[in-house]
């Protein structure tokens, strides 16, 4: 199929603008984000919603400006910035020459695609136009891409459990709390007790379904499309599948507790350079999120880490994937525990797991706050040096002990984008 057939394949307003309206991903939409004013490089997880917040900008936006203006291309069939840069050529040529709202799908699934956007930019492709471009890897991006370029970099995130409790039960009338005041905290905890059995319903359900608006419980293929999404990323890299497969097994196996490089590498009779290429690249395809020590006032990269799924849904893909089996009652309270981790990541970018003195592990630190999680336990003495004790309900404002379901709904934002670092 020629570039001109695909670009007119791809954006059937151009002849029918009412067409928008029986775009799959615009009929199940099921939250709407206003449109950002400015280019976008909008990264994140496949199947997260990127491309609905794309289709229903496009909506909006075909119901004030001329449909030419207005083009959508999935670069998932491009290979090569050559490509890229053609398919741009094309529609300036072709189609439209003038003001535009351009939307680049899944970029990053074209090689040196960075330096593709680069040339976009520099030759004037996209002058006078409001450009959004997606992808699911951070893979050749450094602070250096596209220097000095209008390109803001967000990403763009599962829901998190306040978003996710707002969308499917009923949004509460309390603020977000920093998570260095403990006290105003402790506060609207207290008032937030008659949801408090709502709230761990809807934690519960999260902990199944996680984040991501397509996931249904009754539905095998998801996690089926899911996983093999994300072995063509893997393989799209030149990375072998069966390490890929017995690094997350190690992962999952060992979920909640401190692992290494090398004990990975003996296990896997693997280096340990290349465990830690895999690891990784977890991250950067936005599936993992690593938590290291902090020791003596700095991050100890050498020292045993923890290495968590961003979204539990993620979990459970990859548990089915490595080692066969779903989610199981046992892992419900080290789900929990990666959840309060990737809640603090994301509204505080320095969240760490540390030790004390004593030699006492504390789950996450941040800004010099301990975060301590037990789910699965009364907790008859409180630990010490802890700020904050995360039950399953139980609340004792004088100690300190929250339920986790008030605390993630009290630190958490209503954000979906979060600038990327």
């Amino acid at each position: 199929m020629s570039m001109i057939s695909q670009m007119s394949f791809q954006n059937p307003w151009w002849t029918q603008p009412s067409s928008i309206d029986d775009d799959d991903h615009v009929r199940r939409a099921k939250y709407y984000l206003p449109p950002v004013r400015e280019n976008l490089l909008i990264l994140g997880p496949r199947q997260v919603g990127k491309t609905t917040y794309m289709k229903t900008v496009i909506r909006d936006l075909l119901r004030e400006v001329e449909p030419r203006k207005v083009f959508y291309f999935s670069c998932d069939s491009l290979s090569r910035k050559d490509e890229l840069i053609q398919l741009l050529n094309e529609y300036r040529t072709l189609v439209n020459g003038d003001e535009a709202f351009i939307f680049l799908d899944e970029i990053t699934s074209v090689d040196a695609w960075n330096m593709g956007l680069l040339h976009l930019f520099n030759a004037g492709y996209f002058r006078n136009s409001l450009v959004y471009v997606s992808g699911s890897s951070s893979l050749n991006l450094s602070r250096e891409t596209l220097p000095g370029r209008p390109l803001k970099k967000v990403v763009y995130y599962p829901l998190n459990f306040r978003v996710y409790f707002d969308l499917f039960t009923r949004k509460l009338d309390v603020p977000t709390l920093p998570v260095t005041s403990p006290h105003e905290i402790m506060k609207e905890a207290k008032k937030l007790l008659p949801h408090l059995s709502a709230l761990n319903k809807a934690l519960l359900s999260y902990v199944e379904r996680g984040g991501f608006f397509a996931t249904n419980l009754s539905s095998a293929s998801l996690y089926e499309t899911y996983r093999d999404t994300v072995l063509s990323e893997i393989a799209k890299t030149g990375r072998s599948e069966a390490l890929f497969k017995q690094v997350i097994s190690r992962i999952i196996e060992s979920y909640g507790s401190r692992i290494s490089d090398n004990g990975i590498s003996k296990e896997i009779s693997a280096s340990h350079t290349t465990v830690s290429e895999y690891l990784e690249l977890l991250e950067r395809l936005f599936i993992t999120r690593t938590y290291r020590k902090w020791e003596n006032g700095r991050v100890n990269y050498r020292s045993l880490k923890k290495v968590y799924m961003i979204d539990p849904f993620l979990f459970r893909v990859m548990k089915r994937y490595s080692l066969g089996k779903d989610l199981e009652t046992e892992d419900i309270p080290h789900v929990i525990e990666g959840i309060v981790g990737e809640h603090l990541s994301r509204e505080y970018a320095e969240s760490l797991f540390t030790f004390f003195k004593d030699g006492r592990e504390i789950d996450f630190l941040v800004r010099g706050i301990g975060i301590e999680v037990k789910w699965s336990e009364r907790v008859r003495s409180r630990p010490k040096a802890p700020e904050y004790v995360l039950t399953m309900d139980e609340f004792d404002e004088e100690r300190r002990l929250i339920p986790v379901s008030l605390f993630l709904y009290l630190i958490s934002s209503d954000k979906v984008f979060y600038d990327l670092g």
